[in-house]
């Protein structure tokens, strides 16, 4: 039993959802001890009504516009704007769980496929203004590729409702969509990622091999990745790489996000960054998304070199050889498993990475001195 009545809506919105807003076909109101609910044959779900709210449902069913229900419930006794905002609720509520459909057309020609290393997703939204907003999420997009995983991306009231394979996954303002949808989808990978092992880090390619850096929420793994770019590294990832059994890596590629710390820095050789589109995180934090150059070819490639970084207030770049146990430590703590703790099949992966990589601490202040010190790592000349 799902009970979710309507609740009011901290904002005040126009009435013009009744106009796009119906009940699905499959949804049957009832009354069982004289309680007022709804069945879903779709999602074989029941849910139940307060008073308020099967009165609403059931003028819906009579096709009553929302003005004239709005004034009913004024009339009842409520105030015009609680009566506006609690109709208003009640709908996107019923629509986020599917018992009410959109009269909304998807426009197929704004529709793409991006490839997020072993997946991919078909991303298909109700107008253009929405694709641009998403487009520069990815690095890799294809017209023709296919992909399971379907999400339709529709503005309702204001708000954005993303579905994934028909089901809501979310609703956003518009500033929140790609960053909220990054979350989303990342969550997904990350329950589907068995049998491999999914490490916190990004991941550049050199000469067909892998370079994984990573560290702290702040350390700069972005910035560090487009200036390994500049330097003529493919990139694979900026924040979540594969780690498959036999130990190689593959990135997930999304953009690289930049937050706003490296916009001044990254801007001296990227001038493209102040016509990105600033965007905002769920957690409040600002970001924009950059195209990558080179991106790396699809498939897995074997692990060389694993760099820790860390950031120092002042001082040259110092790289520092660690251990094998030591490295197994740090990548335990970074990887993530869909059954929340690593699994002996995903230690063992880890361990084969360990076999053919080289791993590092770097400790660095500035970002340049970082760059040349892998380059001339990667180049063996360290």
């Amino acid at each position: 039993m799902d009970s979710r009545s309507p609740r009011a809506h901290p904002g005040e919105g126009d009435l013009h959802l009744s106009r796009i807003l119906h009940p699905v076909a499959d949804a049957a109101f009832s009354l069982l001890d004289d309680r007022p609910v709804l069945f879903c044959e779709s999602t074989q779900k029941l849910y139940e009504l307060n008073q308020l709210g099967a009165y609403i449902w059931c003028c819906l069913l009579d096709k009553k516009p929302v003005e004239a229900i709005c004034e009913d419930l004024t009339t009842s006794g409520l105030h015009q704007l609680e009566a506006s905002k609690y109709v208003r609720q009640a709908l996107l509520n019923w629509f986020e769980l599917g018992l009410l459909k959109a009269d909304w057309k998807i426009c197929k020609e704004h529709s793409f496929v991006a490839s997020l290393g072993k997946f991919a997703v078909n991303i298909q939204t109700s107008g253009e203004q929405l694709t641009q907003l998403l487009l520069p999420l990815f690095s890799q997009i294809s017209a023709t590729e296919s992909a399971d995983d379907i999400f339709e991306v529709i503005e309702v009231d204001q708000l954005i409702h993303v579905f994934h394979n028909k089901t809501c996954a979310f609703r956003c303002g518009s500033n929140q969509l790609a960053p909220t949808m990054k979350a989303y989808i990342t969550e997904q990978i990350v329950q589907r990622s068995s049998p491999d092992v999914v490490f916190h880090a990004a991941c550049l390619l050199f000469e067909g091999k892998s370079l994984l850096v990573s560290g702290r929420p702040g350390a700069g793994k972005t910035t560090l990745a487009l200036h390994l770019m500049e330097a003529g590294f493919d990139y694979g990832a900026d924040d979540i790489v594969f780690i498959a059994p036999d130990g190689s890596a593959m990135g997930v590629p999304f953009a690289p996000a930049l937050k706003p710390g490296s916009w001044a820095m990254v801007k001296r050789f990227r001038p493209d960054l102040g016509e990105a589109v600033v965007h905002c995180r769920p957690d409040g934090k600002r970001v924009r998304y950059l195209k990558t150059p080179r991106t790396a070819p699809k498939g897995t490639s074997p692990v060389a070199w694993i760099v820790f970084i860390k950031r120092a207030p002042n001082g040259p770049a110092k790289l520092t050889p660690i251990g094998q146990l030591e490295t197994m430590s740090r990548l335990i703590d970074g990887s993530f498993s869909p059954v929340g703790k690593l699994t002996y099949q995903g230690f063992n992966a880890l361990k084969r990475t360990l076999t053919n990589a080289n791993s590092f601490e770097l400790q660095y202040s500035d970002v340049a001195q970082a760059r040349d010190t892998i380059v001339a790592l990667c180049n063996g000349k360290l």
